[in-house]
């Protein structure tokens, strides 16, 4: 049995490298794999545990907001002692069963996710997580497996695909949630339920234990009823861990210096194609902001930034060769990576792949398809492009302090208006291209003209581990509010 398995798998590397194997070569071949396989068979993956959250129970709040309750105590003092915070369901929450908004995976962990402990040693107190776009491939909740989420501020959608960690803060279940942000997932949320959403510089908060959608793209971060608490937050969950490798040697911000500093003399950058694209609403409200920041002294003028509108697409592009991928492997990204876990890879390995979605079935085949079509042609030609844009943005940082843009281009849209891929496109239209550049970008509500309308979400974008700034930024934002 495993002679015919190493057999077959032979045959099948030979093919996908476009070789054809002598018959010397195939038993060579097998001979050696099976002596390499008998000796990596004495390796044992070690799994971390830790003590299980307790009173785990599916909860059934009037907003679909969290999927599970469950009772986990912090530590009795820290920067977050005292406070409630839910995190989303594809962030490990040990004996929680984690379900990446899916009913095609069975995985409940031993261990906690790098950013769950963190939450605890700060004096944090978990309870419970919060409902998702399947595998965070969405932007409205829609796709979720266990059922779409209302907005409690707005009749339309609640944003995805952190859907549950925004209605869960404007709802006041929580004082602080966790999302995941991938082409805008915590920001996007945030902009439609009208709460604040931080994602963080690149690879600044740990990943282990969060399940990757595509990791040259992927961000934690949190969402909160006001910029100092998530700056708090962010602040306790950020900085390397060994267990997600891709954080070794990085730097560790602190978005709290920016709690009590003055914005007199700062230059800020109003993207002025970001607002060209923005609903006429939105784009009100921003330049309202704009003419708010002026007012408490910061400098505020126009900024280009050419190839902006192109940004969704390169972000659509690189998440789907990456995603795609990740599937295949039973999603381990071979490499640097976000850090290993074998109850997470066999997991994977065993998902009832006929139980997902209609739209993650669309993504998996597709993505696929193309990739292997082109031999990857298109993900390198977006990668390129990528990079340009990078040097876009880290230019018109040297000479502004911080970018300002809506958020999202329109307010909550109605269920069932995101349908096509233009519409997707359009929610992560502001969003995406920080998650291509790697920038700290803080989303703050501001208020419409008449101030009845739907909230409206205004971002700040700043250097690299510049975080502090957004922060004073934001915090300008809500006291001339």
């Amino acid at each position: 049995m495993v002679d015919d398995t190493i057999s077959e798998a032979i045959e099948a590397a030979a093919t996908t490298y476009g070789l054809t194997l002598s018959e010397a070569e195939r038993e060579g071949y097998t001979a050696e794999a099976e002596a390499t396989a008998a000796l990596l068979g004495d390796l044992e993956p070690t799994t971390t545990q830790s003590d299980p959250a307790a009173n785990v129970g599916e909860d059934d709040d009037e907003y679909n907001a969290f999927l599970y309750r469950c009772e986990l105590s912090g530590a009795e003092s820290g920067p977050l002692a005292g406070t409630e915070i839910a995190v989303k369901d594809n962030i490990a929450v040990a004996g929680v069963p984690m379900t990446c908004g899916s009913d095609a995976l069975a995985f409940e962990p031993e261990y906690h996710a790098a950013v769950t402990e963190r939450l605890l040693d700060a004096g944090a107190d978990l309870v419970g997580t919060t409902n998702m776009d399947e595998f965070a491939y969405f932007t409205t909740s829609e796709t979720c497996a266990h059922g779409p989420v209302e907005n409690p501020s707005a009749e339309g959608v609640p944003g995805g695909s952190s859907s549950g960690s925004g209605a869960a803060v404007a709802a006041g279940l929580v004082d602080a949630a966790l999302g995941t942000d991938t082409g805008g997932s915590v920001r996007i949320p945030a902009s439609f339920c009208g709460v604040v959403g931080f994602k963080p510089t690149f690879r600044t908060v740990p990943r282990f234990g969060f399940a990757d959608l595509a990791t040259s793209l992927d961000h934690i971060g949190p969402l909160a009823p006001d910029v100092e608490t998530a700056a708090t937050v962010l602040e306790a969950i950020n900085g390397p861990d060994r267990r997600d490798p891709s954080t070794v040697g990085t730097r560790e911000p602190t978005p709290t210096d920016g709690l009590d500093r003055d914005i007199d003399g700062l230059t800020v950058g109003l993207v002025t194609e970001a607002q060209d694209g923005a609903d006429d609403d939105v784009a009100a409200a921003v330049e309202r902001a704009a003419d708010r920041l002026a007012a408490a002294g910061a400098t505020v003028e126009p900024a280009s930034l050419p190839g902006f509108e192109t940004q969704s697409l390169v972000n659509a592009a690189v998440t789907a060769t990456e995603f795609t991928t990740l599937v295949a492997q039973a999603g381990q990204d071979y490499g640097v990576g976000t850090g290993y876990s074998e109850p997470w890879r066999e997991a994977v390995a065993s998902m009832d792949a006929d139980e997902l979605g209609e739209n993650v079935r669309a993504r998996l085949v597709l993505g696929r398809a193309l990739t292997a079509v082109d031999d990857g042609e298109g993900y390198v030609a977006a990668q390129n492009v990528r990079r340009e844009f990078e040097g876009v943005i880290d230019d018109r940082l040297t000479d502004c302090d911080a970018l300002l843009l809506p958020t999202t281009p329109m307010s909550a849209p109605d269920y069932g208006e995101i349908s096509e891929d233009a519409d997707l496109l359009r929610t992560i239209a502001n969003t995406g291209p920080f998650n291509l550049t790697g920038h700290p970008a803080l989303s703050v509500p501001v208020a419409t003209e008449r101030g009845d309308g739907d909230p409206v979400g205004c971002q700040l974008v700043t250097d690299w581990y510049d975080e502090a700034t957004a922060v004073a930024l934001g915090r300008a934002l809500e006291a001339a509010e």
